[in-house]
């Protein structure tokens, strides 16, 4: 606890007007503020309290949204802290609105393929130096929601056809390099540009389709009732020790067909079928536990939902390896319990509160240029259900607070979030209701980002060294010496 004394008569004036309009009611005496003022040292002070016990929970939701967000994510990797995580895309085609029409003496079939486009700041996780091997499957069921279904989320699975439609061999792909290109050579990848040359028996029967202008291709639900839609999946396999990477492909993805044009010079054409419904184009998730044939991550003690409809269950700390962890996407999130803040309130020189300060502190060791942290973090309220309730708001600021992220990776006990949670804390300093112990706040990506960002954040425990963990800093006014 750090001690803080201001006497005198600018601090007085100041003390009242905090005191009358702008803090907590409780325990005030009745002062008069009047035209002469003191100069003694033992007159007023401002105490910070820097002990506050700060209990840290992992809160999670088995399923996020997944849909509509504009990429494709696809992809594998491990991550030392929370295990292996995979990403499938599903998403639907549809012909074009204008077929051309085909000659069958000049116009001849060549291929079929899926082009796949990523620019340079689409999303991406994980050691981009390994190279990726995709996998293109059919839907093999409608692909519609269910009544009362609004959306596909990272839980959902579709049912796919088991034989491939194509598959590529290693692809490199380089997030930061440059913007998408024009597909060009006959190769599976050229940088940020992936095609997967797809199943010729399928491209010839398209083409028989467009040339005879087959009803199917001119009605979209009928198509749709033939060709359900698409899944494209990371066919690595990762091994012990190995990281893998996973990437966000834009969703203006397109199916084409290649055929060649007779004449003096043989000329190459082609037919798109472009991505159509894109709200529904959804990322399905999975998060590898550990069993016995794979090693043990700390988030293998994490308390998994056992029904379908149930209140996020929140693990704390000490069962998680002495960490809590934030990572939105995969429906991890912290929250943060302050049991003895009350006691504040009960001490017998409280007069009133003047603001309270959280800081927030990666473990040093668990970021990195390639482990990123997320650039900015929400604070919400919430209580004994474990949601999201409203952002904290920072007094004398409007928006939500973001963190305000100071990173630092030379000097990672430097790298803080921040938040003014003096609103909170005024709140939660004389709360008395029942609940009370089971109300806090939670650290949580916002939207949209928490679509489409894997990075992720570990958070210390009080089993950590002071500079290492969640610190609450409450200053409140005394006036007389505290002892």
């Amino acid at each position: 606890m750090t001690l803080f004394k201001y006497p005198g008569k600018k601090l007085l004036f100041f003390l009242s007007v905090v005191l009358f309009l702008g803090t907590s009611c409780q325990k005030q005496p009745n002062l008069l503020f009047g035209n002469s003022y003191t100069n003694d040292n033992n007159g007023a002070n401002i105490v910070v309290v820097d002990t506050s016990t700060v209990l840290l929970s992992t809160v999670y939701s088995d399923s996020t949204s997944t849909n509509g967000t504009g990429y494709l994510m696809v992809g594998s990797y491990n991550d030392p802290y929370l295990g292996n995580i995979t990403s499938r895309a599903y998403w639907q085609v549809a012909p074009p609105s204008s077929l051309p029409a085909l000659s069958p003496v000049n116009d001849r079939y060549d291929s079929i393929g899926i082009l796949l486009f990523f620019k340079k700041n689409n999303p991406y996780y994980g050691d981009t130096t390994y190279s990726q091997n995709y996998v293109v499957n059919q839907v093999d069921s409608l692909y519609q929601l269910a009544t009362f279904q609004n959306g596909f989320n990272s839980k959902t699975v579709l049912p796919l056809d088991p034989d491939s439609l194509g598959q590529t061999g290693p692809i490199f792909i380089y997030p930061t390099q440059r913007d998408t290109v024009p597909y060009i050579s006959q190769g599976a990848g050229q940088g940020d540009t992936v095609k997967i040359r797809l199943n010729d028996n399928l491209g010839k029967q398209l083409y028989n389709m467009v040339y005879s202008l087959s009803d199917t291709l001119k009605n979209v639900t009928k198509w749709l009732n033939w060709f359900h839609g698409l899944a494209l999946s990371s066919k690595s396999v990762l091994n012990s020790g190995q990281t893998g990477a996973l990437y966000g492909f834009k969703d203006s993805c397109i199916m084409r067909i290649y055929y060649r044009e007779a004449g003096v010079v043989s000329t190459q054409k082609y037919i798109d079928f472009n991505i159509t419904n894109r709200s529904l184009a959804f990322n399905h998730l999975y998060r590898q536990f550990a069993d016995k044939s794979s090693p043990g991550t700390a988030l293998d003690k994490l308390q998994l939902p056992t029904t379908r409809v149930q209140t996020p269950p929140a693990t704390v700390s000490k069962l998680t390896g002495n960490a809590a962890y934030v990572q939105t996407m995969t429906g991890l999130n912290v929250k943060l319990s302050f049991p003895y803040l009350r006691a504040i309130a009960q001490r017998p020189d409280y007069i009133g509160l003047l603001r309270a300060t959280l800081t927030v502190r990666p473990v040093p060791g668990s970021f990195s240029t390639q482990w990123r942290i997320p650039p900015t973090l929400g604070i919400y309220t919430t209580d004994q259900n474990n949601e999201l309730g409203i952002p904290v708001p920072a007094i004398g600021l409007s928006g939500a607070q973001t963190g305000n992220l100071s990173l630092n990776y030379f000097a990672p006990l430097t790298t803080t979030y921040t938040y003014d949670v003096t609103a909170f804390v005024k709140t939660q300093i004389t709360n008395n209701a029942a609940n009370a112990a089971d109300q806090g706040l939670i650290l949580s990506v916002p939207s949209p980002a928490n679509e489409t960002d894997f990075r992720r954040l570990v958070l210390a425990d009080q089993t950590y060294p002071v500079n290492q963990r969640v610190l609450l800093n409450v200053y409140y006014i005394s006036l007389f010496p505290h002892q």
